[in-house]
């Protein structure tokens, strides 16, 4: 815990920004997240030779059964930055990022599921409060001028995906490391991410320098940063306490929005 909650508090303020990377980005939402995969990608094979150096190698040799389930992983977090991309060109910041971070139940229930991690009476309240909060999220949309319900809908539909994502990170990080797991699982998305944008008939090149610095950052810190630190610390904590952590990405998210984008919640979203 001494290692794995530093890494959480980390990974968790990293990732707060990408959003906001994503909402300036100069190119569509599926281009952007396959150029998060891509410039992700040296960095974490980096990671993963120089654990093998190091002797953090697989416990195993990789079966069939662990490169489909890498290949899930990665299934799952190209539908996640899909609909999450969208969610915040439609919806904003502090909407589509509080939406996609309800994945905590999903996560807490497959937890209990999966490795018998055990619900409190106190999370099961907690819970009801945050399905209560959706409903008033989704509610602002519908009533005050300016709101998307199709991008909260894509908001809640990140949840699922990213809830899946990392259950199955949880699953694979007990007896594989965590560059192996990052770098395949983000190849297996780049190729599902490119097809995505390819269909969706995206602009695919920045216009400015400043555009291809923002991929790069959404890349190479976001992802392989920020998402790394978070994937290390999934190996030292349970799966239902890293998940309500999470919840303060949306908080931070929101005030980001806020300082830098000028995105002003509402009183109904407040």
């Amino acid at each position: 815990a001494r290692f794995g909650l530093p890494a959480l508090a980390l990974g968790i303020l990293v990732i707060s920004f990408s959003p906001l990377l994503v909402q300036v980005s100069e190119v569509g939402p599926s281009t952007t997240a396959v150029y998060r995969a891509l410039f992700a990608m040296p960095a974490l094979t980096a990671w993963m030779l120089l654990e093998s150096r190091k002797g953090d190698a697989p416990r195993r040799k990789l079966t069939a059964r662990d490169w489909a389930l890498l290949a899930l992983t990665g299934l799952f977090f190209t539908g996640d930055l899909v609909a999450w991309h969208s969610a915040i060109r439609l919806s904003g910041v502090a909407n589509a990022t509080f939406l996609a971070h309800l994945s905590t139940p999903i996560i807490a229930i497959g937890a209990w599921l999966m490795f018998s991690e055990r619900l409190t009476w106190g999370f099961v309240a907690g819970l009801l409060l945050a399905m209560a909060g959706t409903a008033l999220i989704m509610g602002a949309s519908i009533i005050e001028p300016g709101g998307s319900l199709l991008g909260d809908g894509l908001g809640l539909l990140t949840a699922f995906f990213y809830g899946g994502y990392l259950l199955m990170i949880k699953h694979l990080r007990e007896h594989l490391p965590s560059g192996l797991i990052m770098a395949a699982s983000t190849a297996f998305s780049f190729v599902g991410l490119l097809i995505v944008a390819l269909i969706m008939d995206e602009s695919l090149i920045p216009v400015t320098l400043l555009g291809w610095g923002t991929l790069v950052a959404i890349g190479l810190i976001i992802h392989a940063g920020g998402q790394g630190l978070i994937t290390v610390a999934f190996r030292h904590l349970s799966a239902s306490f890293a998940s309500v952590a999470l919840l303060g990405t949306p908080v931070l998210a929101a005030f980001f929005g806020w300082l830098i984008l000028d995105e002003t919640l509402t009183l109904l979203q407040g």
